[in-house]
């Protein structure tokens, strides 16, 4: 696939849902569409179920049969995808509120029901819940208790439990489940969500015949915003257009000068144009261009971002997500801290992270600067190689 093709197959890809969103068919490709190019895009970007429901919408006209029979059982494997995660999202969620554990369902099942016109549209790899912070060892016995284990990812359960704020989980049919007790798990971003607040306005929904509770809208537009720009370093068709539907359905119902407000409390103002901007650009996304100008950072840092996500592709810029991360921060003031606790974290942090418990503390830092060295080389060979196919 070359990237001339890619190229045209993503922005085909991206008319097919504009057109899905409005519920109309989309216009006939261009005659030199790849079409291995286009299902292999939409693939990558867990598109490929949207793309199936966008082109059965136009009577599959001009589709090659293979490419119609792949895109066909993509949309069949979703939907069985997608009854075995409302299953494991009831039985977790109906456990939990008969433990009396409050439970706030993070993006996944609640956008697919409420925003796609097919909830099998939308895949999802795993079930994000947030806990309150005070609940994670309660929900953690919960949990083992249906059988649901602890999986291996980059961090033990002690360094989660101390310092991450989330942990994962696969259910006996093999689902996952990320437990969260705070909703950005990013040490590098300074994030003051008032988590309270997210409860006291978070709204009660039934997900798969279970309670549970949804985000309110304006603090759903915000994490989605900084959960894209944070923790996926602006990267993701899929993720912008959860953000275009969700400002299609909701938008004329938000309270724009709310959004601002609270978006400047919580430090994730620059992480909010972004998102915006991106999902204006991408799906002509209802926003105000009023409130896009309020957002619009300016300075060395915005610049230097701003150009790193026009110039960089969804494949590099998730290499670049320490310098993505620092870029986004709201305040200048707050880099100091950020690059501190990065190059120099506590030994506590770090005995944590690396499973070192007896560890020196030269060996601590050496362990420590073997991880950013991978960090730092996979980021400049990122910006090496955008800069070399200019």
């Amino acid at each position: 696939m070359t990237e001339a093709s890619a190229a045209a197959a993503r922005a085909y890809l991206v008319v097919c849902l504009r057109a899905l969103g409005a519920r109309q068919p989309p216009p006939a490709p261009a005659r030199e569409l790849d079409w291995s190019a286009l299902v292999d895009v939409a693939a990558a970007e867990d598109l490929a179920p949207a793309l199936a429901h966008a082109l059965d919408a136009s009577g599959w006209a001009g589709v090659p049969p293979s490419i119609r029979r792949r895109l066909t059982d993509d949309l069949a494997a979703s939907r069985g995808r997608h009854l075995l995660m409302a299953r494991a999202a009831g039985l977790a969620l109906q456990r939990c509120a008969d433990d009396g554990v409050e439970v706030i369902v993070l993006k996944g099942p609640t956008l697919a029901e409420s925003l796609y016109p097919d909830p099998a549209l939308r895949p999802c790899s795993d079930l994000d819940l947030l806990v309150r912070p005070a609940d994670r060892f309660r929900t953690d016995a919960t949990l083992r208790a249906l059988g649901h284990h602890r999986i291996a990812d980059e961090h033990s359960w002690d360094f989660d439990v101390a310092y991450d704020g989330a942990t994962v989980y696969e259910t006996p049919g093999g689902v996952r489940i990320d437990l969260h007790w705070a909703l950005l798990t990013e040490p590098r971003f300074v994030w003051n969500a008032g988590e309270a607040e997210i409860w006291e306005r978070s709204e009660a929904i039934t997900v798969a015949g279970a309670p549970a509770r949804a985000l309110g809208r304006e603090d759903l537009v915000l994490y989605l915003a900084a959960h894209l720009a944070v923790h996926h370093t602006l990267a993701g068709l899929r993720r912008y257009w959860d953000v275009a539907l969700l400002l299609e359905r909701w938008g004329g119902g938000l309270d724009w000068a709310t959004l601002l407000a609270r978006a400047a409390r919580w430090r994730v103002r620059h992480a909010l144009f972004f998102v915006l901007a991106g999902a204006h650009a991408l799906f002509a996304a209802p926003v105000p261009l009023a409130v896009l100008a309020a957002l619009r950072p300016s300075g060395p840092r915005a610049r230097l971002l701003t150009a790193l996500v026009r110039r960089t592709d969804d494949d590099r810029l998730p290499r670049l997500e320490y310098l993505v991360t620092l870029l986004l921060l709201d305040r200048g003031r707050d880099l100091c801290g950020a690059l501190r606790h990065a190059l120099w974290p506590s030994a506590s942090w770090m005995r944590a992270r690396y499973g070192l418990a007896a560890g020196s503390r030269p060996a601590l830092y050496r362990a420590h600067a073997r991880r950013l060295g991978v960090v730092v080389g996979g980021a400049a060979l990122a910006l090496a190689r955008r800069d070399s196919r200019r």
